[in-house]
């Protein structure tokens, strides 16, 4: 009995010595995690040690955001330097990209209708010197809208929306399909 009781004590040894290892290893692991969590703490100056107790002594205060728009220049300031930049009127404009496709591509068209949210725009191709709804509806939001087209039609097609409304055209783009 005493052979059986002298393995048993080997195997406890080699589990607790595997424990102990295990132990030490998850320890060692645990230090090097805190000790670099607590130099990014100091380096980042987040540490609570500073007087006055509650930590926030350092804390830059958040600076509010503008609520006037910039300041028109002065008539000394020389302008013709300066870009010159078109105000939005509130017009309904259109773009288009690309503006050279292949029959069946896909022609992008977007554009603004300032103040008009919601409203619905018809989509219309010029056909024979008039201008015919080419079956796609958008929406405004927020201003602006935006779909596409596709067309087999080769050569030159004019397109514009249309805000049946206020009975308001945009502007006419062109698209070569080819």
């Amino acid at each position: 009995m005493t052979g059986t009781q002298d393995q048993r004590d080997e195997r406890q040894q080699e589990v607790t010595s595997v424990v102990l290892k295990f132990l030490g290893i998850a320890v060692a692991i645990g230090l090097v995690i805190g000790i670099g969590a607590w130099i990014l703490v100091k380096a980042a100056g987040l540490d609570s040690t500073s007087s006055g107790g509650s930590g926030a002594t350092n804390v830059q205060p958040v600076t509010p955001l503008p609520t006037t728009a910039l300041p028109v220049p002065s008539a000394s300031v020389p302008t013709t330097d300066l870009p010159t930049v078109t105000p939005v009127s509130g017009d309904l404009n259109l773009t288009a990209a690309p503006v050279f496709v292949k029959p069946m591509e896909r022609i992008n068209l977007t554009g603004s209708w300032p103040g008009h949210d919601n409203e619905s725009l018809l989509v219309q191709r010029l056909e024979g010197g008039s201008w015919a709804d080419f079956g796609v509806q958008v929406n405004v939001n927020v201003g602006t809208f935006a779909t596409y087209v596709m067309t087999g039609r080769p050569g030159d097609q004019r397109f514009r929306v249309f805000d049946p409304t206020t009975q308001t055209a945009s502007n006419e783009v062109t698209v070569t399909v080819g």
